[in-house]
């Protein structure tokens, strides 16, 4: 039987053996997102990571069915790459399990055939304009349950227990980037007070306990994701060896662990970015 939680888990931990940090993803403009091409959804959540550690330039991806009804055909040699779903299994009358499931999906740049009608143009990203500072600005701004940030000291944290972000002030961070991504990291932990999505266990965090740990994940995916949308490289933790060996051996300890926190993450951020809309969803 075939182990998603465990196939997903590898591929994160081959990119971590490789130095580099999957959830980590490289910023890309709002119109260079990874999307469906039929659709036009932006993939989210673990999703998006998987297909951020792509090849590809393009940002436009299809199953092999819509490829097919759009008259397209698969170069040759050609390997798809596994994303996840969730599917509602109906166990009895009274119980619906949801079910996670692989499925394929292949990149514009592996396919040929598609009449141009179909592809969308995109502006070059090199002309894009942008405002990442101004952009971060305006999350924290727009998030509207957001506690009370306070500056001073020399350590960034969020206190469940009074609920309030510390920070320390903007001068003593190398850049604005750094600044924001840290920032980016504490609101996302904030989201899992008891008065907003009420993550289990946010009460009671020992250092180093398993609770931690997938806090700590949420946290750092929910900052990447964030970073991502705003244009700025997530700078809260760099690219050390010490920090990639402490996420092998929790990935290598828990098969769950990056699926469920990379789930959470999104969540947050949606919560961040919408939180009566996310609200809405959850009743």
């Amino acid at each position: 039987m075939q182990d998603i939680y465990q196939e997903i888990t590898d591929r994160m931990i081959a990119e971590l053996e490789k130095g580099k940090i999957p959830w980590h993803c490289p910023w890309r403009p709002e119109e260079w997102r990874h999307r469906n091409l039929i659709s036009g959804k932006p993939y989210r959540g673990i999703n998006a990571i998987l297909l951020a550690m792509s090849p590809y330039a393009s940002p436009f991806w299809l199953t092999m069915r819509q490829l097919r009804k759009l008259g397209g055909k698969l170069r040759p040699n050609e390997g798809g790459t596994a994303v996840v779903f969730w599917k509602l299994f109906e166990k009895d009358e009274d119980t619906v399990l949801p079910v996670l499931r692989f499925y394929t999906v292949y990149n514009l740049e592996q396919t040929y055939g598609i009449p141009a009608k179909h592809i969308p143009q995109l502006p070059p990203r090199a002309i894009i304009e942008f405002n990442p500072i101004e952009a971060a600005e305006e999350i924290i701004a727009g998030y509207e349950e957001c506690p009370p940030i306070i500056h001073g000291g020399n350590s960034a944290s969020y206190s469940p227990s009074q609920d309030r972000i510390r920070m320390p002030n903007r001068i003593q961070f190398e850049n604005e980037e750094e600044y924001y991504s840290t920032l980016f990291h504490e609101a996302t932990h904030s989201t899992g007070h008891k008065s907003r999505l009420n993550r289990p266990g946010m009460e009671h965090i020992s250092f180093g306990s398993e609770v931690y740990s997938k806090e700590e994940l949420i946290a750092e995916m929910g900052a990447a994701f964030l970073c991502t949308q705003t244009g700025i490289e997530h700078a809260t933790i760099k690219n050390s060896a010490a920090y990639i060996q402490n996420w092998l051996e929790h990935l290598r300890n828990d098969k769950k662990l990056v699926l469920q926190a990379a789930q959470k993450a999104q969540k947050a951020v949606d919560y961040i970015l919408k939180p009566v809309q996310t609200q809405e969803k959850a009743a």
